[in-house]
């Protein structure tokens, strides 16, 4: 079973930063005790507004980079010695001090298959054979190889910016008068702030990462992206569509294959795709934030006493309080949502942010109502049949699963399929469906209230929907 998130803890809150010092520096706020879903994209370090990222950065990383190709122009087969150094040289380890990836919740991180690095250094040999000599070639593995996700890309570029990382990090910890401790030579005998939450035997530090070299997905990896991308380079368009009647249908492993044997043609079309990479590669959006990470940090970090008084902590840990208190925290959201213009943070505009955004909304609001009243119960991000929104338990007898679903999802089989696949793998699990209205509903909702009154009518357990119209509106009210 996945580990489970309980009350994430904010770098700021921890150490008694302001969150705006944070955001002064260009540093993201992490959350120590789970990963944050961005990555760094190493096509992004050259357009970093942190002067010592893009310049010693991108020195740090070419230097990575070269030092791996210089050594594969001289290795004659896989396995001999200077293949082993340069499979030595691409570090591939994971890296949970940033908070960054798809940890979940925690920061523990883990170990790659050692195949994985042997297709990565096949590959860029092919490219130097080519002709091709340009550190920056390196990242495109992401296009070309099965296995080589947004999270291997980004822990690839942390491995080479690590010291400067460590660097960046100590400066202002002491500009803020963080608490620091020495980490060894690991760590550039930096002084680096503990993180005290860390999963694990090791004590390990918390790095600090510029934000405008972070992305939802590095480019190389998005493969929607890359597509766009791709085929406006006319040679490899030229040469995919040769291969592909019909590229949008074809699998991401179909794909992966077409672009390498692509690229791989000929030095013009290589260099003519990194090029058009580099230049489309754009950070994550934080004034749009439509996956709701810095709205999730906003609400985690807001005075609390805007939600003290609002749902009262039970008198006796039981089953039926739990159920008491977690439809009191239901209840609370929507209120706030539809009365209190806090349907305002699901909004970009007039572009709704993603179910991903919703989901992170409630996580930040029932976990801030729950620490604001002195209620101890807290939100699980994980259940053993998957990746279930939330579970509520801890000192209740039973537990409660809420699954979230915007509006202009998948609503229907949120509640007859994932809900209560969800419920199965957690035993004597009540499920509540949440479904939070940005438009597009249509039938949906009635749907699944017929479907439940069905299942009422046979005598079986039920799950329990509840609505939140999410829409923009007119609310004099403000939270």
């Amino acid at each position: 079973m996945s580990a489970s998130l309980i009350r994430p803890v904010l770098f700021s809150t921890q150490f008694g930063v302001p969150s705006a010092a944070l955001d002064g520096a260009g540093f993201v706020d992490p959350v120590l005790n789970s990963d944050t879903k961005l990555f760094i994209d190493p096509m992004l370090i050259h357009k970093s507004g942190n002067v010592a990222i893009r310049v010693r950065g991108l020195e740090l990383l070419h230097r990575s980079f070269r030092n791996v190709l210089d050594l594969l122009a001289i290795s004659r087969s896989q396995g001999d010695a200077a293949w082993k150094a340069a499979y030595k040289q691409l570090n591939l380890d994971e890296r949970p001090e940033t908070g960054l990836g798809y940890g979940g919740a925690s920061t523990s991180g883990s170990s790659r298959p050692s195949s994985l690095r042997d297709r990565i250094l096949a590959t860029a040999q092919d490219i130097l054979q080519l002709g091709e000599k340009d550190p920056d070639v390196v990242p495109l593995m992401g296009l070309f190889e099965e296995g080589v996700g947004p999270d291997t890309l980004s822990d690839m570029a942390t491995n080479a910016l690590l010291p400067l990382l460590c660097e960046l990090t100590e400066g202002f910890c002491a500009a803020n008068g963080i608490a620091t401790q020495p980490f060894g030579p690991r760590y550039a005998d930096r002084n680096l702030p503990r993180n005290p939450l860390a999963r694990g035997k090791v004590e390990l530090p918390v790095l600090l990462v510029p934000r405008d070299v972070l992305r939802h997905l590095p480019l190389a990896a998005d493969m929607s992206d890359v597509s766009r991308v791709a085929m406006e380079v006319d040679g490899i368009r030229d040469a995919v569509n040769m291969m592909y009647g019909d590229w949008s249908r074809a699998t991401v492993t179909e794909k992966k294959k077409a672009l390498r044997a692509a690229a791989l043609s000929s030095l013009d079309n290589l260099r003519d795709l990194l090029k058009a990479l580099v230049e489309a590669s754009e950070s994550y959006d934080e004034k749009a934030d439509l996956d709701g990470h810095y709205t999730f940090r906003r609400v985690l970090s807001a005075n609390p006493t805007a939600f003290k008084g609002r749902i009262a902590p039970p008198a006796a840990a039981t089953g039926e309080t739990l159920r008491t208190t977690v439809h009191a925290i239901l209840k609370e959201f929507r209120e706030l949502v539809e009365n209190n213009n806090l349907w305002e943070l699901l909004w970009n505009g007039q572009v709704h942010r993603t179910e991903r955004a919703s989901q992170l909304l409630f996580f930040a609001v029932s976990n801030v109502l729950c620490a604001a009243n002195d209620i101890d119960i807290s939100p699980e991000t994980n259940s053993g049949g998957g990746p279930v929104d939330f579970k509520f338990s801890s000192g209740y007898s039973g537990r409660i699963l809420v699954e979230i679903k915007l509006s202009t999802g998948a609503v229907v089989s949120g509640y007859t399929k994932q809900l209560e696949r969800y419920k199965a793998a957690s035993k004597d699990a009540a499920g509540i469906l949440l479904v939070v209205d940005v438009g597009g509903l249509g039938r949906k909702l009635s749907k699944i209230q017929y479907l439940q009154k069905q299942t009422m009518e046979r005598g079986e357990t039920v799950s329990q929907i509840v609505y939140v119209d999410a829409r923009p509106q007119r609310s004099a009210s403000k939270l």
